[in-house]
């Protein structure tokens, strides 16, 4: 890990952030100049991403999906060999019917003058819990199918049919491919200026596309070995270009005034009269 403040280090840092970024920027002399003509890389990520686990310990019964293959919101991505489950569900239902029944004759009796009042307070609680019980099998019961969240498609497949899974075990790795994120790093200095809401384009290494984009949150912190900061923003055209998937990387170039107010200042700190966007 670069302290902070450990100069030696930046250059490590440097590599660190290009190699998460795909080629992002450091304190390099290419990347500099990059930076003061406007042009930082970019990488495309989604925004919704997840790894599913087991809630419960038990068999797959069957996967609904494999690695690469879309899905809808809904759809059964695992099923568990629930007999067990289902079983202690029946169970609890059966328990319960016989409490309920226990309460309503309880309350005729108690009518009839013929047992007292905590008989049947006892029953009625009797009930409560076996009610509570039915609910825990049903929440169990229903952990055996393990659903869609969201539209995506499956990122990695870490278990097969047939294995036998604990509590908490990884299943799925599952993205959104219909809804993606552009991360930027840009230097520090562009802070004074950059702002939510200013358009750039970007140009995808992979397809060779170029596509609008929108600034829509300045990160929080600056990276002290590289003087950078990441910045999330968005594609705004009418959805997602085909073939455009998560993982894919870029170049993000901003505008002519932009480049005009980086030129001729150093390593792209922009000049007093720059012109917000």
């Amino acid at each position: 890990m670069i302290r902070h403040g450990a100069r030696p280090g930046a250059a490590g840092a440097a590599f660190l952030l290009i190699a998460l970024l795909g080629g992002g920027f450091a304190s390099t002399p290419a990347a500099a100049q990059d930076a003061a003509q406007g042009q930082v890389r970019a990488l495309v990520e989604a925004r919704r991403h997840a790894v599913l686990s087991s809630e419960i310990p038990g068999r797959i019964a069957r996967m609904g999906v494999d690695a690469g293959q879309s899905f809808k919101a809904g759809d059964l991505l695992v099923a568990f060999d629930c007999a067990s489950y289902q079983a202690e569900l029946d169970g609890a239902r059966a328990q319960l019917n016989a409490a309920e029944v226990t309460a309503r004759v309880n309350r005729r009796l108690n009518s009839l003058r013929s047992i007292g009042e905590a008989e049947v307070q006892l029953a009625e609680a009797k009930a409560q819990v076996a009610r509570a019980d039915v609910r825990k099998a049903e929440v169990q019961a229903r952990r055996c199918d393990i659903k869609a969240p969201f539209d995506g498609r499956v990122v990695e497949r870490r278990i097969q049919e047939h294995e036998s899974v604990a509590a908490g075990a990884p299943l799925l790795e599952i993205l959104s491919d219909r809804d993606l994120k552009v991360e930027l790093i840009v230097p520090s200095s562009w802070l004074v200026w950059l702002k939510p809401g200013q358009r750039f384009d970007l140009r995808v290494d992979e397809t060779g596309a170029t596509l609008p984009g929108e600034v829509v949150l300045p990160g929080a912190k600056v990276d002290p070995a590289s003087q950078s900061v990441k910045v999330t923003a968005k594609l705004t055209g009418e959805g997602v270009p085909a073939g455009m998937i998560a993982g894919m990387s870029g170049t993000a170039i901003f505008p002519e005034p932009v480049v005009s107010s980086l030129q001729g200042t150093p390593q792209g700190t922009p000049k007093s009269g720059t012109a917000r966007p």
